[in-house]
């Protein structure tokens, strides 16, 4: 039998369920609970004027819209209308009722983000770990364990021991090639000599440029199906014919010039990576190479480099590479570079061990878990030199007795048990809050992005840790009596039977 729906209601006859407040039960009210506000204000103020320009936003309402925004990988827009939505949203960023207007523009975001760096958003996380009680009874929980379990591998865990490796953070750009790298510099080229003609003016006709011949040369090239490294050579070079000649009619319009340039700073920038992009590929072309030294692969964005992984997915990737360090569950950028950097030489080492100093100056670290790349002779040395233990795979060949052939398999499934850690916040950063899509476009914004991504990671790291009794310690007592315990105290109503045998039957 179908039901026919009534019309909808009047926005005065909808219920309103905030009438009788907020639940407190709410993930976001929890959250704003449990942060310490007053602590990560200092971190965010510290380098703000307050004796000159504007008066600041709230250090929470700005906090809480960056975690906003990251943990739901929203847009600037979206952020800023979702906290104008949501009653949770508002009160988790400090207001004190419920407004109708948003909280501030989105174009401030940029700013916010221009203003903190990976090390702002490395003290946030610091503060958080240094918050988490949960470190200290997890620590002597898994020294009881070791203790009283008689496990297949004896060894226990190093203490005091930091899991690195690198990766690459994948910026949002179209995937480069080199023709349409040329062809994108020919087009902007084009409107600079545009901007520079109108401004110049005299009674000779306006430089030629071939625009609409390149651009259907162009098209036709891309249509091509047999493609071989002769063809892309012949064709980079035709387009590159049509660039050299508008920047030769740019530096002529210039010469004209006696007072001021027309050019804003955009197109200025525009203007020497157009210059510089002609000048690589020419190099590549006429020496029959197909790598240059700081390659420039997009336009707007020259900063980002080619990162060479050797992934089954994709060789190469393009972004800024950060070498992390997961510090008891809570991970840090010790080191960032848009260029291409070997994460297992001496200084990379020596960055991972100096960062992890500062941030605990009265512990000593003791080991360092890492893959291959980590486990070289001179990173050995730099090991050797700070008297700390490197987990991973051992140097030499593969041993012949049978009983070392054991325990060099017992040691490797204790390293990849400890690597799975820093594996696994590689794909929570990226599948879950957006490192493998990275949407500012300056390198400033881009690292602030970045470091607020794992700031976000890390703030999930420390929820867990409040409810470290409720879910790490639940084999400490009888199950079913902590089961029951909660349904008494009223905290969820679990949708199972109230059967011990059942309960505990089910996966």
């Amino acid at each position: 039998m179908i039901k026919h729906s009534p019309d909808q209601l009047e926005i005065s006859d909808f219920m309103d369920p905030y009438l009788g407040g907020l639940n407190p039960n709410n993930r976001w009210i929890i959250m704003a609970k449990e942060i310490p506000w007053s602590q990560l204000k200092r971190i965010y103020e510290r380098n703000m004027s307050f004796d000159k320009g504007a008066r600041p936003k709230p250090a929470r309402l700005v906090i809480g819209a960056l975690i906003i925004k990251h943990k739901y990988k929203l847009s600037d827009r979206e952020t800023i209308e979702q906290i104008k939505e949501s009653p949770y949203l508002q009160y988790f960023v400090g207001l004190h009722k419920f407004q109708h207007d948003q909280v501030f523009d989105s174009s401030l975001f940029p700013t916010i983000r221009k203003r903190l760096t990976i090390k702002d958003f490395n003290d946030l996380s610091h503060l958080l770990q240094s918050h988490d009680v949960s470190i200290d009874e997890q620590s002597e929980l898994r020294d009881e364990k070791n203790v009283e379990s008689d496990t297949k591998y004896k060894k226990p865990e190093i203490e005091n021991s930091i899991s690195v490796d690198a990766t690459v953070a994948v910026q949002e750009i179209p995937y480069p090639t080199d023709l349409a790298l040329i062809n994108k510099a020919r087009i902007e080229s084009e409107k600079i000599i545009d901007i520079l003609w109108e401004f110049v003016k005299t009674d000779a006709k306006k430089p030629r440029s071939y625009r609409q011949k390149a651009q259907k040369e162009f098209l036709a090239l891309t249509r091509k199906k047999k493609k071989g490294a002769d063809f892309w050579r012949a064709a980079n070079r035709k387009q590159l014919q049509y660039l050299h000649r508008n920047i030769g009619h740019i530096h002529r319009l210039l010469d004209q010039i006696k007072v001021g340039i027309p050019l804003n700073k955009r197109f200025l920038k525009l203007l020497y990576v157009i210059q510089e992009v002609y000048r690589q590929q020419m190099e590549m072309i006429e020496e029959k190479k197909n790598t240059v030294g700081f390659r420039i692969v997009n336009l707007y964005q020259p900063h980002i480099r080619p990162i060479i992984r050797g992934k089954s997915g994709a060789n190469v990737e393009f972004g800024a590479k950060i070498s992390i360090s997961i510090d008891q569950g809570y991970s840090y950028i010790d080191h960032h570079d848009f260029e291409a950097y070997y994460e297992g030489e001496e200084e990379i080492i020596k960055k991972h061990i100096e960062a992890h100093k500062l941030r605990h100056p009265h512990t000593k670290l003791n080991g360092i878990v890492g893959d291959k790349i980590y486990g070289n002779r001179n990173a050995r040395e730099v090991y050797d030199q700070n008297d700390i233990t490197f987990v991973g795979s051992p140097l030499g060949a593969p041993p012949k007795d049978p009983e070392k052939i054991k325990e060099r398999e017992e040691n490797k499934v204790i390293h990849q048990k400890l690597r799975s850690h820093v594996e696994g916040k590689f794909g929570q950063t990226k599948r879950g809050y957006g490192l493998n899509n990275i949407k500012a476009r300056r390198s400033d914004t881009t690292n602030s992005w970045i470091g607020a991504i794992f700031f976000i990671a890390n703030l999930e790291r420390f929820m867990k840790g409040i409810f470290f009794d409720l879910f790490f310690i639940i084999y400490e007592y009888d199950l079913w009596a902590l089961v029951t315990s909660i349904i008494e105290a009223g905290i969820g109503q679990p949708n199972f039977k109230k059967n011990k045998e059942t309960f505990l039957s089910r996966p």
